[in-house]
């Protein structure tokens, strides 16, 4: 299935609110996630999935949430949003909305910024520049998958894309909790692999170009 979609659609990589102040232990607001994204160790796997994106001639994407620091646009309506307002810090020009050091965008990749809300797909510009360059199937990763996961999974699919998510390229709050959003929600909606699995389908592709 994963070979199939690889190689037979145009595929984008989504790499999901990879920054400083979201999940890395240091500056994150939700210590528990990014202490899970860093035990899972998924930068270095999904650095290595952009390596081989690139090297395919595939599109490679990266879903930055970066606030106004005002934060007009976020509305107190929901936990998360209510502590965006009370622990505000992922602001233009600080650490916190940097991307993570292996996770520097290429000059090549794209960059689809969001000031607000809880997907990428929602309020930007990511569904407009994926039809334009023909991408049918999104390979999902990132945090979280409590939230930001699901999401582009849920929007991806409505929007009629093929989805992908390589399960040792996201991480959430814990363990359990991820394990029961993966097995009962995501692979209802997604493709549910591995990064090797990926990576062992992208040749293919590279070969083909």
């Amino acid at each position: 299935m994963i070979e199939r979609l690889l190689n037979s659609t145009r595929a984008a990589l989504l790499i999901n609110e990879m920054q400083l102040g979201i999940a890395h232990p240091d500056y994150a607001m939700f210590k528990a996630m990014a202490l899970q994204a860093q035990e899972r160790g998924i930068a270095p796997r999904i650095a290595r999935l952009a390596e081989a994106f690139r090297a395919a001639a595939l599109p490679v994407f990266h879903l930055p949430c970066i606030h106004r620091r005002d934060l007009s646009d976020i509305k107190k309506n929901s936990l998360i949003s209510a502590m965006s307002h009370k622990f505000p810090s992922v602001f233009a020009g600080t650490p916190q909305a940097e991307f993570f050091p292996e996770l520097q965008p290429h000059d090549e990749d794209h960059i689809s910024v969001r000031s607000s809300g809880i997907f990428a797909f929602l309020g930007t510009d990511l569904n407009v520049r994926l039809r334009r360059m023909g991408v049918e199937t999104v390979v999902a990763t990132g945090v979280s998958t409590n939230l930001g996961i699901p999401g582009l999974a849920i929007a991806g699919v409505d929007y009629g894309y093929n989805v992908i998510v390589p399960e040792d390229c996201i991480a959430g709050s814990d363990p359990q909790v991820h394990r029961i959003i993966v097995d009962e929600q995501i692979r209802l909606l997604a493709t549910v692999t591995t990064s090797d699995d990926i990576l062992a389908a992208m040749p293919a592709r590279a070969s083909a170009k």
